[in-house]
């Protein structure tokens, strides 16, 4: 990786965009920012050439992760030129430089491009985790709405997102195969670890300012490196060698698969029809020397005469086929 570019755009980025509160973003936090984005968009493209290289069958969760990873590179590419953010009064005075010394309470840079993304990319990286169960469209909904109400709200939304995952989730996949029990266990096992920190993150720095801006930057960029590259790269790993059929993950909408299996199935019936055709026709028998239709056809049974002049007939005739 270039430093020297992450250097020089780090200084324009500064200069070109300025800070716009009194606690603010420093050059090494922008230096780290510039790092992260980097790394996000080297891992969205890594994404993106894995996924062609599958079936279009098995690209389901490349596809969602990939959008997870686009956008935290688009807010990463925000944060590192200084922008997405607002100036907030603080509530906590500390020590200078995180209030002391401006004769007031100072404003502090509050990054809501970050909440953005999160508020996004989280009900994504959910979504490819449940997935992978067998539970109810219905219990997935109602998760993804908790999470929303986690990042909007209180984090006291993630303890029923753990409960769900947990608790009706990893019993679910685990009933669709070993292999989703373990890719499910593992990377459940690492949101659950990394999704709590940010909470204590958040409490150090925007809720109670006692760490600065760029350290703020440093802690939740190691925290998105965790829960997105890794976590993608993690799950797609182990789900390498599972059976998707499992999962029917297939829609009433027609695709070029279903196309494709229609018109095989179609020419494999023509030509099933001109090789009997060639052997003599459809349903065809040789009668005295002739080929006689075997097709029923409606004649009068040979045991009921037909009615005479003036009379009317007792008998409806019965349709029988000629054998």
């Amino acid at each position: 990786m270039d430093t020297a570019f992450i250097r020089r755009a780090a200084s324009s980025a500064l200069q070109v965009n300025p800070p716009n509160a009194d606690i603010h973003l420093g050059r090494w936090g922008s230096n780290w920012a510039w790092t992260v984005f980097c790394l996000m968009a080297a891992s969205t493209l890594g994404l993106l050439i894995w996924s062609v290289r599958v079936p279009r069958n098995r690209r389901a969760f490349h596809y969602l992760l990939i959008a997870a990873l686009a956008i935290s590179t688009i807010s990463w590419f925000s944060m590192a030129s200084d922008l997405g953010s607002t100036p907030v009064t603080v509530q906590f005075l500390r020590s200078n430089p995180l209030g002391g010394g401006f004769g007031g309470y100072p404003t502090r840079q509050i990054w809501y491009s970050r909440y953005i993304d999160w508020f996004l990319t989280s009900s994504l990286l959910l979504l490819s985790l449940l997935l992978i169960t067998a539970l109810p469209l219905s219990v997935i909904f109602i998760t993804l709405f908790f999470n929303l109400l986690m990042i909007v709200f209180a984090c006291a939304a993630l303890a029923y997102v753990l409960y769900q995952i947990f608790a009706s989730g990893l019993r679910s996949a685990r009933r669709l195969g070993s292999g989703f029990g373990r890719a499910f266990l593992a990377a459940s096992t690492l949101l659950a670890i990394i999704w709590p920190m940010y909470a204590i993150c958040w409490a150090l720095s925007e809720g109670g300012n006692a760490i600065g801006v760029s350290e703020e930057f440093l802690w939740y960029g190691l925290l998105d490196l965790f829960t997105k590259p890794i976590f993608a790269f993690l799950l797609l790993s182990m789900l390498r060698n599972c059976d998707y059929n499992a999962l029917r993950l297939r829609s009433g909408k027609a695709s070029e698969d279903d196309i494709v299996e229609h018109e095989q199935r179609r020419g494999l019936e023509e030509k099933g029809h001109e090789a009997i055709a060639s052997q003599g026709g459809v349903g065809s028998a040789p009668v005295h020397g002739t080929t006689a239709n075997t097709t029923a056809t409606t004649v009068p049974h040979p045991h009921i005469a037909p009615p005479t002049a003036g009379s009317v007939p007792q008998t409806t005739m019965t349709p029988v086929p000629i054998t």
